[in-house]
């Protein structure tokens, strides 16, 4: 019995002894993970901190973004406070004869007329007769090209009035009116020029942008139809003398002429030819 007992004593002892390494180990190993790993009110900390990193980014860009809108909302408002757009006469049509909005083809006089000034109107706001011209001529192929489109346009504003005026055969007026080439279309509120289209496309949707940016008036329909080619604006090309060109080659041929006589070259060619002229006759009396 006390063998026995012995025997279980010594082999508990032994049991003990093999245990206390594995016990050790792994009280170790447990120490070195709870050190490498942070608890969790530190997690908590550093997640809290990326977060409001995140909120304060986020307002930043927001405050960013609302500015930026504010400030082109008020510039667009200045803008449109500063260039208002022009406010047109109503015409009145008779509705009886079926008289429908046609360009007229007018002279420098007539235009001079048409294009007085009001004094009593100083502003865009006031109404006053809208007048959209056309500043053409029949030799120049852009201007053939723009013709049916701009005849079309008159259908579509019938409040603004359009007239065509010859710059090549009225040339007194393109000084005037600051016309350096054709076609030229110009828009006059109250015989003052409120714009100048600049496109390089000659069709009636460019003609109708044009307008509808000064005026702000909706165009009832856009359509070239066949008559439009045929007038009142000719849509074909027609030669033409131009006296005044022809004038201005001759004026230019004169002063050049002019000014190589007063040259030194012509006193030279001049005395190149008399000294040849006398050796010749030098030659022919000692050969007689």
């Amino acid at each position: 019995m006390c063998v026995c007992i012995v025997k279980n004593v010594n082999l508990v002892v032994v049991l003990l002894i093999c245990l206390a390494p594995i016990t050790r180990q792994y009280d170790v190993s447990e120490e070195t993970q709870l050190e490498d790993v942070p608890n969790v009110d530190e997690s908590e900390s550093l997640l809290s901190n990326v977060v409001s990193d995140v909120n304060k980014t986020l307002t930043n860009l927001y405050n960013t973004m609302t500015l930026a809108n504010v400030t082109a909302e008020n510039k667009t408002q200045n803008v449109n406070e500063t260039r208002k757009l022009v406010k047109c006469k109503e015409i009145v049509y008779d509705v009886s004869e079926e008289v429908e909005p046609t360009v007229e083809l007018i002279n420098a006089t007539y235009l001079g007329k048409l294009l007085q000034i009001n004094p009593d109107i100083t502003t865009r706001d006031v109404e006053a007769d809208c007048v959209l011209v056309l500043f053409y001529a029949r030799a120049c192929p852009f201007s053939a090209h723009a013709a049916p489109h701009f005849n079309a346009l008159s259908r579509s504003y019938p409040n603004v009035k359009m007239v065509a005026v010859d710059a090549l055969k009225y040339h007194g007026i393109n000084a005037q009116y600051g016309i350096i080439g054709v076609p030229t279309l110009k828009m006059f509120h109250n015989g003052r020029p409120v714009g100048k289209f600049n496109g390089t496309e000659y069709n009636i949707h460019s003609f109708s942008k044009f307008v509808h940016a000064i005026t702000g008036q909706n165009p009832q329909v856009l359509l070239v139809t066949s008559k439009d080619f045929q007038g009142p604006v000719s849509s074909v090309v027609e030669k033409e003398t131009d006296y005044f060109l022809i004038l201005s080659w001759l004026f230019i041929l004169v002063c050049s002429v002019y000014y190589f006589v007063q040259s030194k070259w012509w006193t030279m060619i001049v005395e190149m030819v008399q000294n040849n002229w006398r050796e010749s006759e030098a030659q022919h009396e000692h050969t007689d």
